[in-house]
Parts: structure tokens; C-alpha cells; sequence
């Protein structure tokens, strides 16, 4: 049996429960066991399993790491550094969710080369000792945001974003759906989970939305994606 073992600092309740549930839920159907447990100050996810799958429980531990620091981390980044005094709470959390999708793919090559093969992952060493690139280029960008930004300042960003977009996702009962049709709750990461901020981090160019959709929704992608959103 090998062991691929994941830790931070605390406990927060949100980052080591997400990647603990992903992991777990992938790969049991594997001889393997997971234990999430404190172990003084820290937290660790151990997964022991053959070691004939090891690599393909490790590649896809990365990627939902990767996750965790290109959403929740950098989200948290930016929650910390911008003020935005005219936009209400509501409006800065949609614009703060818009900055982490901005870069996304791009965040998360770079997070997964630079842990990729690791022997273990230290969630808050990583993210302080290891990607000081990253979070330079992260303190560039806020920086680069207005302290005064308004209403139509967030607007444009957010329908530059939709205009920039890849691929296509769908929604159905407030559900999101990526292009192969599996199911996306990466939003949670932000702290709150919401179909509107899934659509914002999915990324998509098009949006297909089936069924009854909510009104809130409906606004959303009628001002944001126009055209691109199609109501089936």
C-alpha cells in the first residue's frame, strides 16, 4: 500500500472537508481507505491504496488542490485587499468570483506543475512558499482595481468575461453541468455556493439552461451573456 497525504495549518472546516469528500468519492471503488484527522495544529487527509493507483489518485488529488488555492486561496486573496465601498456586498462578492474565473486555467497549469509528483502536499506551504509568482501577479491585478469602482465598472468586466469565454456549460434545477455532462460545485469554495457564481467560474462561453430557471438567474444571463444564453 502507498499513502498520498494532503495537510494545513487548522482547521477551516472548508478546503480540507472539500478535497477529503472529492477524493473519497472518486475512488471508492478502489481497496483504499481515507482519514481526515487533526493531528496537533494541522489537519491531513491520508489516502492509502495500491500502488498500481497511485498515480491516477495523486494526478487527480493536484487537480482539486489546484482548486482549492486558484478559488478558495486566491478568492480569499482578493476578499482581503479590495475594499470596494461602492458596490454593495452582494455585487463585490460577484466581482471578486469574475477575478478568480478571469485566469483560472491559467492559475491552475501553473499551481499543478509546481506540486505535480510532490511525495505530499502542505496546502498553506504551497500556497506561501512555493507560488510567490503567482501571488505577485495576483497583488499586480489588485492593485490594478479602482478603489472607486462602480456598478458599470463591474459590468464590464463581467460581460468582457462571458464575451471571453470557452466551451459551454448547462444548468437544470439550479444545477450546473460542464460539457460532459458531470455535475460542477466548485463555488463552494468561494465560502458561499451559488448557480451564479458556478456560472461565473465555469468559465463558458454558452450557457443552456433546461427546465423552469429562476428568475435571479434568468437577469443574470440575459445581462451578461445576452445571445450566449440560451433558454431551452
Amino acid at each position: 500500500m502507498e499513502e498520498i497525504t494532503i495537510t494545513q495549518n487548522g482547521f477551516d472546516g472548508l478546503y480540507m472537508s472539500y478535497l477529503y469528500a472529492k477524493v473519497r468519492e472518486r475512488f471508492s471503488f478502489l481497496p483504499a481507505t481515507c482519514d481526515m484527522a487533526r493531528h496537533g495544529n494541522r489537519t491531513e487527509i491520508a489516502f492509502k491504496t495500491e500502488k498500481e493507483y497511485t498515480p491516477y489518485v495523486r494526478k487527480f488529488a493536484e487537480g482539486h488542490i489546484a482548486d482549492v488555492i486558484c478559488i478558495g486561496y486566491k478568492y480569499d486573496f482578493f476578499e482581503k485587499r479590495l475594499a470596494l465601498p461602492l458596490l454593495t456586498e452582494l455585487q463585490k462578492r460577484l466581482l471578486i468570483t469574475a477575478i478568480v474565473a478571469a485566469d483560472y486555467r491559467e492559475d491552475k497549469g501553473y499551481v499543478v506543475r509546481k506540486i505535480r509528483g510532490a511525495e505530499s502536499y502542505c496546502l498553506d506551504g504551497v500556497f506561501h512558499f512555493r507560488l510567490r509568482e503567482l501571488i505577485k501577479r495576483w497583488e499586480g491585478i489588485a492593485e490594478y482595481v479602482p478603489v472607486n469602482m462602480s456598478e458599470s465598472g463591474m459590468d464590464d468586466f463581467l460581460s468582457f468575461l462571458a464575451e471571453d469565454g470557452e466551451g459551454k456549460i448547462f444548468v437544470k434545477n439550479g444545477k450546473i453541468y460542464d460539457e460532459e455532462y458531470r455535475p460542477i460545485r466548485k463555488s463552494i469554495l468561494t465560502g458561499v455556493e451559488s448557480t451564479i457564481g458556478e456560472i461565473v467560474l465555469g468559465g463558458a462561453e454558452r450557457v443552456y439552461c433546461f427546465g423552469e430557471t429562476e428568475e435571479e438567474i434568468r437577469l443574470f444571463l440575459q445581462k451578461y451573456y445576452k445571445e450566449k444564453a440560451v433558454f431551452c
